[in-house]
């Protein structure tokens, strides 16, 4: 109740203090941080982080998509996005029968590619295809300004790299073939060179340390104990742990480059999905222990 969080918790009623509700503040405050430094920033800043702010968007999207792939007919828990952030009509896709009809209603949104994912995704039958579809978009959306504003390519082309690595590994796990894989993989690299990420793309899962670069062969290593043990579920959380590891570093070694945004922004992003692990966690009577597993920087 001494946090930014107060305002709104505190107007709750007792009954309706929930897992929900609270998540629900949690990721409204994360939305509003984030575009209030998006509408403070000038000329290239602002251009880089209005594409930065869509993850937000991609996001939703994915969670749409997971929803339809797995024939559910649920509502899918979205991050609340107010109308003038997004151009993407969020409760027509919630709606939509199928994926197919998903993609159909993005046409006219930089998400338009997406149809042409549709035949490698029933091919796979993984949702891991459109997800990774988004994520192409979304980063070469973003690099595309990254380029042009000093101080923003080493904590935005790490994340790039981390998300590479990431889809690799996932789709390799699901059992994905070597083309579809270089095909859903993001067609750009920062410290991840394209030749390595092709020879991990073709190789064993268990040879991943040896292939990549000294940057990510320890990351890679614990990727495969993860999924030797059957963890497959906790690789995301590998790859953002380390994301937020570097950002905050980056916090410290660049409080005068423009990366110093995008750490703190990055920071944020951890805060939130702390919190809702956290009251999640909660609601499933899980143990301290438990839950301090899935917190991020602990």
């Amino acid at each position: 109740m001494k946090t930014d969080y107060a305002p709104e918790i505190g107007q709750l009623p007792t009954e309706e203090q929930d897992a929900a509700t609270l998540e629900s503040i949690f990721l409204r405050k994360l939305v509003q941080r984030f575009f209030f430094v998006r509408r403070t920033a000038q000329g290239k800043m602002q251009d880089l982080l209005g594409r930065y702010c869509a993850r937000f968007e991609v996001e939703n999207i994915k969670r749409v998509i997971r929803t339809k792939h797995g024939r559910s007919t649920d509502e899918p828990d979205l991050i609340p996005l107010q109308r003038e952030y997004s151009l993407v009509n969020f409760p027509a896709l919630v709606k939509a029968k199928d994926i197919d009809e998903v993609a159909s209603l993005l046409r006219d949104t930089p998400y338009h590619s997406l149809r042409e994912k549709l035949q490698p995704y029933t091919e796979s039958g993984t949702s891991l295809i459109l997800e990774a579809a988004l994520d192409q978009i979304f980063f070469s959306r973003v690099w595309e300004m990254a380029r042009k504003v000093t101080g923003i390519k080493d904590l935005f082309g790490t994340e790039m790299d981390l998300r590479n690595l990431l889809i690799t590994f996932s789709l390799k796990n699901s059992g994905a073939s070597p083309r579809l894989i270089e095909e859903a993989v993001i067609p750009l690299s920062y410290k991840l060179p394209s030749a390595i990420l092709r020879s991990l793309i073709q190789g064993r899962l268990e040879d991943a340390p040896n292939v990549l670069t000294a940057a990510y062969s320890k990351l890679a290593s614990e990727a495969v104990s993860m999924l030797k043990s059957s963890s497959s579920g906790r690789l995301e959380w590998l790859f953002s742990e380390e994301l937020y590891a570097d950002a905050s570093v980056a916090l410290v070694a660049r409080p005068l480059q423009a990366g110093y945004i995008l750490a703190y922004l990055l920071l944020c992003e951890r805060e939130a999905r702390n919190l809702v692990s956290i009251v999640t966690g909660k609601r499933l009577n899980l143990s301290e222990e438990e839950i301090s597993k899935g917190l991020y920087g602990f």
